[in-house]
């Protein structure tokens, strides 16, 4: 009983603070977006256009990502092997779903099975995964801040990889770079609204349960399980696809922004 009080003070009284913290943060996140250091579409504008696209492809691109994790979960169990194995087909597996979610966005959407084409590429993804953590951990090894920056950089890696199969893994790091820059804000928020988006769903399940509380005696464990189990399906069928169709726009959009200015500069030198 004593446990479950304290439960209920934490959220109560804790989280108004919590959400107010994000809420104030993304606000003012959201005021740099508009301001003239960003490039192309406010993420206002990103986020709408998302929700429209989430209701016409919103079935497909959940397919492939139960394809996509049905596999790994699979691989994932193999003895002995199972953590190098899941990794590694997680590699290739990541490539092809971002081409699917490519191919929907585009109006042009390819068979769900298309996520297992990029077998043929596996190695480079392998190896584009496995530099990406390594970089990942060596920079949050310092600060967490250079950790989450160095992912931010290699936010389109997958999708350039999809786009052109035939760079390697250095190639395809570096030019996710060059085509992030103007963009991280953006990436950043997109992420940061896709977790309050996961929040919210698990405040959903704990309003829920403390309700049953209000006529039942129920232990701690459930309330948490429930808490984490409406957290996880709002994760699945909702978090999930908006965040790759979020992802999918922004890196189109960064593609455009980038093919223009090569051509500028082109028409400079020949001038």
């Amino acid at each position: 009983m004593i446990k479950r009080i304290y439960l209920y003070k934490f959220f109560y009284n804790k989280m108004p603070n919590f959400w107010h913290f994000f809420i104030i943060f993304f606000v003012l996140l959201q005021t740099l977006v508009l301001g003239a250091f960003m490039k192309g579409n406010s993420v206002c504008k990103i986020i709408g256009q998302s929700f429209k696209e989430f209701n016409k492809v919103w079935d497909k691109i959940l397919a492939s990502l139960v394809l996509v994790i049905g596999t790994i979960i699979g691989a994932f169990l193999f003895p002995l092997l199972g953590i190098f194995l899941s990794f590694f087909v997680f590699g290739f597996l990541c490539v092809g779903q971002k081409k699917f979610v490519l191919s929907c966005i585009k109006n042009k959407p390819l068979p769900v099975e298309i996520v297992f084409s990029t077998y043929k590429i596996c190695i480079q993804a392998f190896a584009m995964k496995t530099i990406i953590l390594l970089y990942t951990l060596l920079w949050s090894a310092l600060l967490i801040v250079p950790g989450v920056i160095c992912l931010l950089n290699y936010s389109f890696a997958s999708f350039i990889l999809a786009d052109n199969e035939m760079l390697d893994a250095f190639s395809v790091l570096r030019k996710s770079k060059e085509m992030v820059l103007g963009y991280r804000i953006k990436i950043f928020i997109i992420s940061t609204f896709s977790l309050l988006m996961f929040c919210a769903f698990a405040t959903i399940g704990f309003g829920i349960i403390e309700l049953f509380t209000l006529f039942l005696t129920v232990p701690i464990w459930v309330i948490i399980l429930i808490t984490i189990l409406f957290g996880l399906i709002g994760f699945a069928l909702v978090v999930a696809p908006f965040y790759e169709i979020s992802m999918a726009k922004l890196y189109l959009e960064a593609k455009d922004m980038n093919y223009v200015s090569k051509n500028r500069t082109k028409t400079k030198q020949v001038v």
